[in-house]
């Protein structure tokens, strides 16, 4: 459900000129090594506040963790690959990162584009389960047939606000 309600909320010149020829070794390695578009963002429903890992503004990330404080719930979300999950299964999902490590029951549902499909699993609201973005460098999401890994270094400067609207009254 909180998947649904997700809506999304340089180029530099060199400082100093280069001989040609680093000029275009620059050039080549620019062009080998895209950097990865995707980010880590706070969007606002009407109970839901979602830190969500994705393209920007794209309306469906790949990643998202949902607190619904009204519900007391928190929803994990991912969308992978098919493999061995197919829309309908019940999925044991595991999520680690530095020395925590959650495990999950969860459900799999047919993703927006072919040949993918989102994974959710809810739980209790607890801050516990929000220290988990705050250990390590990688977030590493595993599942029977795939595994993805998001880097958390974007995710820190947002878990402060992201605790605060999640965890308020508490």
């Amino acid at each position: 459900m909180a998947y649904a309600v997700v809506v999304a909320l340089f180029a530099a010149g060199p400082a100093h000129a280069a001989p040609k020829a680093a000029q275009g070794a620059k050039a080549s390695s620019r062009s080998d090594a895209k950097a990865d578009p995707r980010v880590w963002s706070i969007a606002k429903g009407e109970d839901t506040y979602v830190l969500r890992y994705g393209a920007p503004r794209a309306a469906d990330p790949v990643f998202a963790v949902a607190c619904q404080p009204g519900a007391s719930l928190i929803q994990f979300t991912v969308e992978v690959a098919t493999g061995k999950v197919k829309a309908g299964d019940g999925v044991a999902l595991s999520l680690a990162a530095g020395k925590r490590r959650l495990e999950l029951a969860a459900s799999a549902f047919r993703g927006a584009a072919d040949g993918r499909v989102v994974v959710e699993a809810a739980v209790s609201l607890d801050a516990r389960v929000l220290d988990l973005f705050s250990e390590g460098e990688t977030l590493s999401v595993k599942m029977p047939g795939a595994a993805e890994s998001y880097p958390l270094a974007g995710a820190r400067s947002k878990l402060p606000d992201f605790r605060r609207v999640c965890l308020a009254g508490r």
